[in-house]
């Protein structure tokens, strides 16, 4: 879990990324109180059953992030649309627990519906809303119910109503993650559809970030990061023998420079014009097999250069916990290699390791 506060200083809410492995991830959000997500009494961890079942119904990776607890969740993300730019997600999910709706529904229809009014705008530019009530009985109503329209012909934020916890003729406890899992992935289907247009959340993650706001980030994380860390360094060493490679490393890049929180071979600490950089200048894996044949770094010294030029570049950015990328797991090598070697699901696994232990550092 990753503590934040609100932009208004207000109360903390917790964050937390999860992460199934495979080729093009999907982004979701997950909205919920602490009790539903993390596990509480009949509801024990929907928040990874969820996630399990989304990635099993599309057969591509998946990162979800998990925001509670709620009431300061959902004030930080009306305080902050743009700050943490919600239009990177494919999916927003927003778990309630109808008994609350019930005892609160002052809160309920004054504070939540105005919230929905102002963020709900932004995120239909990119993303599909779901709006889940858990409800204390066994039954499931309204499963594909439209509740606001972008222009009267596509649905982008529906609803959908499912048990809290039952147990079904075998025994076994169910809680309606799966009725969930399936709603969203016909909507993450949806948002595939729309590909094309420059507007959807894959297309916008994957252009160039403004270097200000890039910056800023490295910055903040860079005020909870020590020295190097052993974790990250097994990272960088796994990283290593899993593509047999001499060079492997964790780096930030601040201000066009290399800060290397980790490494193996050499480090990269303080070099300029780094082939980083064009990692972090897109959303997903970046495999270079032959760094002499791509125009991109014809002027490149640490190609170029009279000792030891990088031949061989594989790289998969590092994300802040609001999403922007301030580095990179990378490795390399001073000879060519076959891109067909590269498993980009893995280097992208590699880079979620390391991701989660810059995540959680003091």
């Amino acid at each position: 879990m990753i503590p934040a506060r609100g932009p208004d200083g207000g109360r903390r809410f917790a964050a937390s990324r999860m992460h199934r492995s495979g080729p093009d991830a999907q982004r979701v959000l997950l909205v919920g109180d602490r009790a539903l997500v993390d596990g509480d009494g009949d509801v024990t961890g929907i928040a990874d059953r969820i996630a399990d079942g989304i990635a099993a119904r599309s057969g591509r990776g998946l990162d979800l992030d998990v925001m509670t607890d709620l009431g300061p969740a959902l004030q930080a993300v009306a305080a902050a649309t743009q700050a943490w730019r919600l239009w990177r997600y494919e999916a927003v999910v927003v778990l309630m627990q109808e008994s609350q709706v019930q005892a609160a529904s002052r809160w309920w229809s004054g504070r939540i519906a105005r919230i929905a009014q102002r963020v709900l705008p932004e995120l239909a530019a990119a993303s599909r809303v779901l709006l889940v009530r858990l409800r204390d009985d066994s039954s499931v109503v309204a499963p594909n119910a439209s509740w606001w329209e972008d222009d009267g012909t596509r649905s982008v934020v529906s609803s959908l109503a499912v048990p809290l916890a039952t147990v079904d003729g075998t025994g076994r406890r169910q809680d309606g993650s799966a009725a969930i899992a399936d709603r969203v992935a016909v909507l993450l289907r949806g948002a595939d559809a729309d590909a094309g247009h420059g507007g959807t959340a894959a297309e916008r993650r994957a252009l160039p970030e403004p270097e200000a706001d890039r910056q800023r980030a490295v910055d903040r994380a860079s005020e909870a990061l020590g020295g190097l860390t052993p974790d990250l360094e097994r990272v960088v060493l796994l990283a290593r023998n899993t593509f047999a490679v001499p060079f492997a490393q964790v780096n930030l890049l601040d201000r066009g420079r290399i800060r290397t929180l980790a490494f193996v071979g050499a480090t990269g600490d303080g070099v300029e014009e780094p082939i980083c950089t064009i990692s972090v200048r897109g959303s997903g894996p970046t495999v270079i097999a032959d760094t002499w044949q791509d125009h991109r770094l014809d002027a490149n010294p640490h190609v170029h250069g009279p000792q030891h030029p990088v031949r061989f570049y594989a790289a998969h950015p590092i994300e802040s916990v609001d999403g922007y990328r301030i580095g990179t797991l990378c490795v390399f090598d001073l000879v060519p290699h076959d891109e067909r070697d590269v498993d980009r699901s893995v280097l992208r696994d590699l880079a979620l390791l390391a991701e989660a232990e810059i995540s959680v550092l003091p």
